[in-house]
């Protein structure tokens, strides 16, 4: 897929998420709908970070790995959201797909993008002078590695990054 295509896909995805963007009450429609273009999201994501970064496409484990990584940051419990906190669906995308490694690369980039990518949509810009290479990469092979697996923990280094206080 040509990069002007994936960014082309991924504003109609933007789009299309800031349309069903937190709903005050939970809705499963809205949330199988956001469920479903943010899994094509985080696959056009994982193109991008390939063809940008280099790395081997290899073979996929199923787009419904990645659906089902990304529905346990929209889960809920009894009508309550199990990750009320936006930093807290953030940080299940990213240890999910650094984690479940569904992609057959790119893994630890394609979760801190979709990551990112999800902040992004739903309003929350990036503090540009808290990010680098390194901090990055040390977050994202933390919790790739299991060395960092606690929700809560790498939310606060997702807040940290993006310079928002709890």
């Amino acid at each position: 897929m040509r990069a002007d295509d994936i960014e082309r896909l991924l504003q109609e995805i933007d789009s299309l998420i800031r349309e069903y963007a937190a709903p005050e009450a939970p809705d499963t429609d809205v949330t199988v709908r956001q469920v479903r273009l943010l899994t094509a999201a985080a696959c056009l994501l994982n193109e991008r970070a390939l063809a940008n970064y280099g790395g081997h496409t290899g073979e996929n484990r199923g787009v419904q790995l990645v659906e089902q990584v990304v529905g346990a940051a929209f889960q809920t419990f009894g009508g309550e959201d199990a990750h009320p906190d936006p930093f807290e669906k953030a940080a299940m995308l990213l240890r999910g797909i650094t984690q479940g490694h569904p992609f057959g690369d790119g893994n630890k980039r394609a979760g801190f993008m979709l990551a990112g990518y999800y902040l992004d949509v739903i309003g929350f810009k990036p503090s540009d002078e808290r990010w680098n290479t390194d901090t990055i990469e040390d977050l994202s092979t933390a919790v790739s590695s299991g060395q960092i697996r606690d929700v809560t923990r790498i939310a606060e280094r997702l807040r940290n990054l993006w310079g928002v206080n709890r």
